[in-house]
């Protein structure tokens, strides 16, 4: 008896230990890596707030409303426990392929507490916000994104995991940003580089009717299949297959500001003034298009030095002129 109770203890003990592997933490742990712990014994609880829920207010008793933009800056020192502490991204980080790659040591973030940005950047991954473009990317003048019409459309909490379209594009001038793709150039037999074109046939079709042309320059393709196929499933038909681009993503440390839109009010039945966070917008040093006003590249800060990404991916000094704008806009209720 006694030795049935025990088997049934340690299965309810290993089964907790895969569970508490397969989800992401809720906050800063005190483990490092290597079995390093910084104390006398593991936090196995993070202190999380709840959200407290807002009052109730009926349209009734909305007598008067304001609509203000604001702007938190990181210059400000009562700002700072909002910026700090700095998070970074060795130069090794890869973007997390699972849930459970989503903490990865490469990623290094503080032990006790994690600035906004790096909470925000964390769950955008884990599908628990909806990203808004702050304009429309065939008429970038327009700056309106902050009226939360133009959505980076999701289909499930996955989808940053699963769907390298919508990754790609959250890592685009969002929470990351990324050298210009090259082609990709495959090795012939007898010309060096071969560019390859997605065709509408499908990818194994393709690549058989490649190795039977009779040049015999596709011969030994099969070496390479797997990481062409990566490469196809990444362009449409008619495009040139495109190396994976170089990504970097922004830390803290890039962050400049925050801009707020909320809503002053009111309420009758209180008889009190108070007011709404509706949204928010993480703020960046950048350089725009001078055609369109489109975001053309976001700047790295790295120990207080502004750096842009090249070709290479490579983050190198810039000293020319930028301008402030906003990455993204998020429904601040979610947020919370």
């Amino acid at each position: 008896m006694r030795t049935y109770i025990l088997s049934i203890s340690i299965g309810l003990v290993s089964f907790g230990q895969v569970e508490a592997q397969g989800d992401p933490s809720r906050g800063p742990y005190n483990i490092l890596p290597n079995g390093v712990v910084d104390g006398v014994s593991i936090k196995d609880e993070v202190p999380v707030r709840s959200a407290v829920e807002y009052e109730f207010v009926r349209s009734a008793d909305q007598v008067w409303t304001k609509r203000v933009f604001s702007r938190i800056d990181k210059r400000e020192k009562l700002n700072h426990e909002i910026f700090f502490p700095n998070d970074k991204f060795e130069d090794e980080y890869e973007a997390p392929k699972n849930i459970g790659d989503i903490d990865n040591p490469k990623w290094n973030k503080h032990a006790e507490r994690w600035s906004l940005w790096t909470i925000i950047v964390r769950h955008i991954m884990l599908g628990d916000l909806t990203v808004y473009s702050p304009y429309d990317e065939s008429f970038p003048l327009v700056a309106d994104g902050y009226k939360f019409k133009y959505p980076i459309v999701k289909n499930s909490k996955s989808d940053y995991f699963t769907v390298p379209s919508y990754r790609n594009t959250i890592h685009d001038k969002k929470i990351a940003a990324s050298a210009p793709p090259s082609f990709y150039e495959y090795a012939g037999q007898f010309t060096n580089p071969l560019f390859l074109t997605k065709t509408n046939l499908p990818y194994q079709k393709w690549l058989d009717s490649l190795k039977n042309e009779q040049s015999g320059e596709y011969a030994d393709i099969d070496l390479d299949k797997e990481k062409i196929k990566e490469l196809w499933d990444l362009v449409k038909p008619g495009e040139k297959l495109l190396n994976k681009r170089i990504v970097k993503f922004l830390s803290s440390e890039s962050i400049v500001a925050f801009n707020i839109k909320e809503d002053w009010f009111f309420d009758k039945e209180r008889s009190m003034l108070d007011r709404r966070i509706i949204a928010i917008a993480p703020v960046v040093h950048a350089e725009t298009d001078s055609s369109d006003g489109s975001i053309k590249q976001v700047f790295f800060y790295v120990n207080g030095e502004r750096s842009a990404i090249d070709a290479t991916g490579i983050l190198s000094s810039y000293n020319g002129n930028v301008v402030e704008r906003e990455l993204f806009w998020l429904y601040f209720p979610e947020l919370r």
